[in-house]
């Protein structure tokens, strides 16, 4: 009969190549990971089988516990492809904020400075203030009947001068459409939905790595320590 492995030894293991990572915070990325791997561990069909024919020496709820509490011991197994995730996240970070940064200077210099912005500013203003005076003259003076000839032209030039400053609003906003448009963040998207294929990729060996090399064996030998500790009238710890 081959030594059963316990918890302890499992933990003592964890230390082989002077490793054992930190665990995570409770709230974590890999502890959130890991809680679903392990639930979808024990849904399993080979974990179910397993926990028939212990023969009720451990409960699922009981299982889940000890994994838990082996977190660490765990993870330690899948170590080196979860740091592996972590680089090419860290190197996804990095790539992205260089993007950023120089997509927001180039953004500066394109529409930040010069004559365009003042332009675009200052010609519906002065051509709306424009038509105000030559239509408000034009109208004047035609009410008062003088040189009417005169009121005519002050009138078409104030129509002529509302129609440069409504050319020049709608020419301002499809401008700032198209800016934002064009200047909007590729990190917006974050690193996920496939904007990073090799952070998606690691992450996905790490994830594979934890179940098939962590969490199913931990379940599956504290199974096999409960059917031995059964067989030889001794209670599971």
């Amino acid at each position: 009969m081959r030594p059963v492995r316990t918890d302890a030894d499992a933990a003592r293991l964890s230390f082989i190549g002077g490793y054992m990572p930190d665990p995570e915070p409770s709230g974590g990325e890999s502890s959130a990971t890991f809680e679903r791997f392990l639930d979808q561990a024990l849904n399993s069909e080979q974990v179910r089988d397993a926990l028939d024919c212990c023969g009720g020496a451990l409960n699922r709820e009981q299982l889940r516990t000890k994994a838990l509490e082996a977190r660490t011991a765990i993870a330690a197994a899948v170590a080196v492809e979860y740091q592996g995730y972590r680089e090419a996240r860290a190197v996804a970070t990095e790539r992205d904020g260089r993007q950023d940064t120089s997509g927001a200077a180039t953004a500066g210099a394109r529409g930040g400075g010069g004559l365009l912005p003042v332009l675009a500013v200052f010609v519906p203003s002065l051509a709306g203030v424009a038509a105000a005076l030559f239509l408000l003259s034009g109208f004047g003076l035609r009410a008062f009947g003088g040189r009417p000839y005169i009121g005519e032209g002050l009138i078409t030039a104030g129509l002529i001068a509302a129609a440069v400053a409504v050319g020049a609003l709608i020419g301002d906003l499809v401008w700032l459409l198209m800016a934002a448009a064009r200047n909007r963040p590729v990190a917006e998207h974050g690193l996920s939905g496939g904007a990073h294929p090799d952070v998606d990729q690691a992450r996905e060996v790490w994830e594979l790595a934890l179940m098939e090399r962590g969490i199913l064996p931990f379940l599956l030998g504290r199974l096999e320590e409960g059917q031995v500790g059964g067989r030889g009238g001794h209670a599971p710890r």
